[in-house]
């Protein structure tokens, strides 16, 4: 196969993978075909097929692209490569104003929530890639984070990793979605950053200072 034609085939596998999950987003993942995906692409059926097997396998190929996204941000504030909780709330933050402030991230974030029935058997690989963080997303690296932290003696013993990862990710997954739906009645950064630091004061006893941002505000 000529540059070319590479080119020109992942180019049109970007343009199914966005076409995908515009519909996704709007109609739901069960009420997407693959003849919904070509015809809004104007392409025929068969040329989805040559680039994706299934319509699972293009949801995996979305879901693994937006975690590899968020693994090349963690990577960017991580100058002496090793993770810190600090340094993962505050990664979190930056990716809640991207998904809010970025219509595509919005809606990769809402097909996620609203538009997938995860308890059907179909969906039992894309649930366990999510679960199990295989292409390292949110949970693991708090969980990585916590683990270092322990291992420096930067927070108390006995901490457990798990249970604090979990709740980490689900403050930054219910406050985002409040924010999208309109039923968040203050500042989303400043609430997820207060709830990071409320965790890492009762895990560390010290606190993550959040002064900067609100000197920007006052400005």
């Amino acid at each position: 196969m000529s540059k070319k034609t590479k080119e020109e085939a992942e180019k049109t596998r970007r343009r199914i993978l966005a076409s995908a999950l515009a519909l996704f987003s709007s109609r739901g993942y069960d009420r997407t075909t693959f003849n919904d995906i070509a015809a809004r692409l104007k392409l025929t059926k068969g040329a989805i097929y040559w680039h994706f097997e299934s319509k699972e396998a293009v949801l995996i190929e979305l879901v693994r692209l937006a975690l590899e996204k968020f693994r090349r941000q963690i990577e960017s504030v991580m100058p002496e490569g090793e993770l810190s909780f600090p340094l993962v709330a505050d990664m979190m933050v930056k990716n809640a104003a991207i998904v809010v402030g970025d219509p595509k991230a919005a809606a990769f974030f809402r097909l996620m929530k609203c538009q997938i029935r995860w308890e059907k058997k179909s969906m039992s690989e894309v649930r366990a890639d999510l679960l199990n963080n295989a292409a390292f997303g949110p949970k693991e690296a708090f969980r990585e984070a916590i683990a270092n932290d322990v291992r420096r003696g930067r927070v108390r013993e006995g901490v457990d990793a798990e249970q604090i990862s979990t709740v980490a990710v689900a403050l930054w997954d219910g406050l985002v979605q409040m924010r999208l739906e309109h039923f968040l009645g203050c500042d989303l950064e400043d609430a997820l950053r207060n709830s990071y630091e409320a965790i890492w004061l009762d895990i560390s006893g010290k606190r993550i200072a959040i002064e900067n941002k609100q000197e920007e505000k006052s400005k």
